[in-house]
């Protein structure tokens, strides 16, 4: 039995919301971080870099203080506003005239730990120990985890006629990304939202794998109650159609001493290998570019019985390719190998191999919702960068207050 739990968040007041969200800060690059804080006194950046990067010298706890102190200076400018009465947040982003609609709210860490919030990827501790350490000094959670729920329509019912109101919030951000927002206090509503939620069997995580057991780790430490704040983290939980699976291409530095031809016959011995005028991809086929033009490789059936993980074509093109003929066995720290989203198209591919940038490029097939449901409920760990998943999530649009209720 999942459980939701309604919250009074803190949200951007209306004319300073479109300022105020930002993207999680990895997403920058040191430039676009300092030209962000510098230009932009809303951007809640300034919340999660109160002293815009120049903290090395400061201790981690100095470091969490100071998030806490600009939070609530943001709260005391009048930036950030609570809500009255507790509610469940229905919002929606469009993103190249792609709408994604869900729920904002509590999930429970004691269902996390139960299995009912299914994971796909391994945390690292080290990162997990960070994070805690983070919610418990700062008091806040301003980023939800990204959550589907393989229901059969019945959140998309609710959540539809909410979607046919006024919002209470509606802007448009600088990349051109449409948020909605509607909080609803209704207790009838809320009441079979909840009720709905009851009757599903899982929700599988889809990002924030590390925010969510974090604060589990958080509950743990602190003896929370179910009543406790902090035995709740906050989550935005959509219909698995509403989520936008996209691949992860990878491209490589080295052709591990081969020639592009001599790489191209070793492809043969792996699978069957055509020429290809432009990639286009099924599962089960690899499109590679190198300076010869496209070519698809047709990778051999998994064998019988193969894990649900092991049976995805980023993992058989790193078991086939990368490691016995690339020589890149480890995909989170070999330099040779990098990763471009599928939202940037193949011509990104193209345009990186004959500028000489990288020697060859590997064109996947989306993974599937099913098949991320699969590896989950098996208890596998997908590949590194095996999806690239939309909606991206603002940090600052819900805050979720881990002090009070």
């Amino acid at each position: 039995m999942l459980h939701l739990r309604p919250f009074r968040a803190w949200r951007p007041i209306p004319d300073k919301a479109h300022r105020v969200g930002s993207r999680s800060y990895v997403a920058y690059t040191p430039e676009q971080l300092a030209a962000k804080l510098d230009g932009n006194p809303y951007t809640f950046l300034h919340v999660i870099h109160p002293d815009q990067g120049r903290d090395a010298h400061l201790s981690r706890t100095e470091r969490h203080r100071r998030v806490q102190l600009k939070f609530k200076a943001f709260c005391d400018l009048g930036y950030l506003r609570r809500d009255a009465e507790p509610c469940l947040y229905v919002y929606e982003q469009t993103n190249r005239g792609v709408a994604s609609l869900g729920l904002i709210a509590g999930v429970s860490v004691a269902d996390y730990r139960q299995g009912l919030i299914k994971v796909h990827e391994q945390t690292l501790t080290a990162r997990e120990a960070l994070f805690t350490d983070y919610l418990d000094a700062t008091g806040i959670n301003a980023e939800p985890v990204l959550l589907a729920a393989p229901d059969d329509g019945g959140l998309e019912y609710l959540l539809a006629p909410i979607s046919r109101t006024g919002p209470d919030s509606d802007f448009v951000t600088g990349d051109g990304v449409r948020h909605r927002m509607w909080a609803v206090a209704d207790p009838t509503w809320r009441h079979a939202v909840q009720e709905l939620f009851a009757t599903l069997p899982a929700l599988y995580i889809a990002d924030g794998h590390h925010r969510l057991a974090s604060s589990a780790r958080l509950a743990e430490g602190c003896h929370a109650s179910d009543v406790d704040p902090k035995a709740w983290c906050l989550a935005y939980v959509l219909p698995h159609t509403h989520l936008h699976l996209f691949n992860f291409d990878r491209a490589v530095t080295t052709l591990n001493g081969l020639s592009p031809e001599a790489f191209l016959e070793a492809l043969t011995q792996v699978g069957r290998v055509e020429r290809v005028d432009s990639p286009g991809t099924v599962h089960g086929m690899v499109c590679v570019r190198t300076r010869l033009g496209w070519h698809a490789l047709h990778l051999p059936a998994p064998a019988p019985g193969a894990a649900p993980a092991d049976q995805l074509d980023p993992a058989r093109l790193s078991e086939l390719v990368l490691g016995p003929i690339l020589g890149i066995h480890d995909l989170r720290t070999d330099p040779h190998i990098h990763f471009v989203p599928g939202t940037h198209g193949t011509a990104e591919l193209e345009l990186l191999v004959d500028n000489g940038t990288m020697e060859a490029a590997f064109h996947l097939q989306p993974v599937s919702f099913e098949e991320l449901k699969a590896v989950a409920d098996s208890g596998g760990t997908m590949p590194p960068k095996s999806t690239y998943i939309e909606p991206k999530l603002r940090s600052g649009l819900t805050v979720y207050s881990l002090e009070d209720v």
